[in-house]
């Protein structure tokens, strides 16, 4: 049932009353989004953005850009040049941005990368405070700065150090975007995961959209309302609305009002502003009707609805890349005129929920559990594949994985007037991840989103089956290895614990191991079944913990157990036993020994004294 549009204003006005007396005037909620963009304007980008759609790419961004956040746009061939100076995000920086986006072009004649980046940092000091600095690069080749070969060796190598070490120091954020296979993948890839950034490759130009739209969100990600079935809901709070419809082909977009009205690229309204750009359309209304919108066009999970409102949402800031098993902590928080809104009765009506949709999660299955029953009648059935497993933390078992939308309630803490959740990784499969953070309550809805990727820990066990041979013995071989840039190896410890026959059961301590990579080889005595279990602990070089539990492994091991002679078949000497009777055996011989001596020793003064007493005694009979 409709509610009457007298009650929805008297509802809107008495929730602004409500936020008017609930905010806090004295705390700044974070600190401003700067975001700094690279464009590549090489020459090559003639074959790899034959279409130049780098220009409607960035115009999307220029046009979903927060207001009041920082940004300026650089282009770099052989040297920087600067398209739209770094200053505060508002309408007639737009408007300057939106002009030159024309000056984009493909002539240069070096990539220069590590000048583009100095360029971007230009400005940026060391802080105490919190910062919020990304850069952005846009690049389809290698560092590329002479055509002396080893003047582009030495400038990648002083990015990867000296400059790479100066992005950590002003705290920025480094996000790539490859456009091409000959770019340099592994520089890319560490700019970015050692500064904490996204990274994302493009198959060709086309993708260019989607790409910075998700560069947006994961520098300056702007509020938004939830699009649902192609309807969306507009409370009085929004001054202004941006819809972002992604469209192919011949494909038309059309918005349907809350009142029942159409309106289109050749059917606008006033207050509307309607750009049609290659695969999308934005559309951009002022003092939108309050109520429910509905778009007749493509449905694409790119869609967005961008919202300017004094009633918006902040979050905390989030890891790009998250390691299985690590928790994802989520914090979020109400705002009004970018200040924390306190009141609890107001919060407590707030439905506050994130969903995590994957959107390229490891198609590989998982390995069956070892010590599940298919797994061993498997092994024992077919022991020729049971060869060599593969342990790593990027394999959740398949019982565990999913693959579908997850959702988590947030708990509202009145403390802080915040809403919190731990969401756990450890079901999830790796790959990457949408974050859709949502509030929820009746009367106005606000959305954030995210992107991360799911990694497993940089560490990995293999187990590998050596059956006996002619002269070769019956073992089980471990095989540990990690990533060296990332684990601290002086900190791996932990323990291998193989089960099998009675008698049979052994421990392995890793941490007085030191051989690289640790290879472990178990002598199998005896035929059988034999599981193994491990436990991986480490610190990466950052300082964060690693503990990894690798999937149990199952062998069996056919062979012909060793022959028993007679004398093998009496009980086994012990060592322990001979050395026992041995020492016992010195002892009573010792005691013996030193016993005789004694007597020895003691007896014989004795009858020397006698006589010479009989002899004085004779002689003095005789001197009588």
């Amino acid at each position: 049932m409709k509610r009457p549009l007298f009650i929805v204003l008297i509802q809107q006005l008495a929730l602004m009353l409500m936020l008017f007396i609930s905010t806090s005037p004295l705390w700044a909620i974070e600190a401003r989004p700067e975001v700094q963009l690279l464009i590549d304007v090489s020459g090559s980008m003639r074959e790899t953005d034959p279409q130049n759609l780098r220009v409607p790419a960035l115009r999307l961004l220029n046009e979903l850009l927060p207001v009041d956040s920082e940004s300026g746009v650089w282009l770099f061939a052989e040297k920087p040049e600067v398209l739209s100076p770094f200053g505060v995000v508002d309408d007639k920086w737009k408007t300057r941005t939106r002009n030159r986006l024309e000056r984009i072009h493909s002539k240069g004649l070096f990539t220069n990368i590590e000048q583009a980046i100095n360029a971007g940092i230009d400005g940026w000091k060391p802080s105490n405070e919190e910062t919020d600095r990304h850069l952005v690069l846009l690049t389809d080749g290698l560092v590329d700065v002479s055509k002396d070969a080893n003047q582009s060796a030495a400038s990648r190598e002083r990015i990867l150090s000296a400059q790479l070490d100066q992005l950590r120091e002003l705290k920025v954020r480094v996000h790539a975007i490859a456009l091409s296979d000959a770019v340099d993948k592994e520089l890319l890839r560490i700019l970015t995961s050692e500064t904490g950034g996204w990274f994302e490759s493009a198959a060709n130009a086309d993708e260019l959209q989607r790409i910075f739209l998700h560069m947006l969100e994961q520098t300056a990600a702007p509020n938004t309302v939830p699009l649902e079935g192609n309807r969306f809901q507009i409370d009085g709070q929004v001054s202004e609305f941006t819809l972002l419809a992604f469209r192919s082909g011949e494909d038309t977009t059309t918005l349907i009002t809350p009142d029942g009205k159409s309106i289109s690229a050749i059917k606008p309204q006033p207050g509307t502003l309607w750009r049609e750009e290659e695969g999308y359309d934005l559309v951009t209304l002022s003092k939108p009707m309050p109520g429910q919108w509905q778009l007749q066009g493509v449905a694409d999970a790119d869609n967005r609805v961008v919202v300017v409102t004094d009633l918006g949402m902040e979050i905390n800031p989030l890891p790009a890349t998250l390691q299985h098993g690590e928790p994802l902590k989520i914090e979020t928080w109400l705002t009004d005129h970018g200040k924390l809104v306190t009141r609890s009765d107001l919060l407590q009506l707030v439905n506050a929920t994130a969903t995590l949709t994957p959107l390229d999660v490891a198609a590989a299955p998982a390995p069956m559990a070892a010590n599940s029953p298919i797994a061993d009648a498997h092994s024992k059935e077919h022991p020729a594949e049971n060869k060599e497993k593969t342990a790593d933390a990027h394999s959740p078992s398949a019982t565990e994985a999913t693959i579908t939308p997850i959702e988590v309630r947030l708990e509202f803490d009145a403390a802080s007037s915040h809403f919190r959740a731990d969401v756990e990784t450890q079901p999830l499969m790796q790959g990457s991840y949408q974050l859709q953070v949502t509030f929820d309550s009746g009367t106005f809805k606000r959305q954030l989103v995210k992107r991360f990727e799911l990694i497993g820990a940089p560490l990995q066990v293999q187990y590998t089956q050596q059956n006996a041979a002619e002269n070769t013995p019956a073992a089980l071989i471990a095989t540990i290895t990690f990533e060296g840039d990332l684990v601290d190896r002086k900190t791996l410890s932990g323990y291998l614990s193989i089960q099998g026959p009675p008698g049979s059961a052994t421990v392995i301590d890793l941490a007085d191991q030191n051989v690289e990579p640790l290879v472990l080889t178990i002598p199998v005595i005896q035929p059988g079944d034999y599981q193994i279990q491990a436990r991986l602990l480490a610190r990466t070089k950052d300082g964060k913990t690693i503990d990894f539990a690798p999937e149990n492994a199952h062998f069996v091991f056919d062979f012909a157990a060793p022959h028993k002679t007679e004398t093998a078949a009496t009980e086994p000497l012990s060592w322990l036993n001979v050395g026992l009777y041995l020492a016992i055996g010195n002892a009573v011989l010792g005691l013996i020994l030193g016993l005789t001596w004694w007597l020895l020793h003691r007896t014989k003064p004795v009858a020397v004294t006698s006589t010479v007493v009989r002899k004085s005694k004779s002689s003095a009979g005789a001197t009588t």
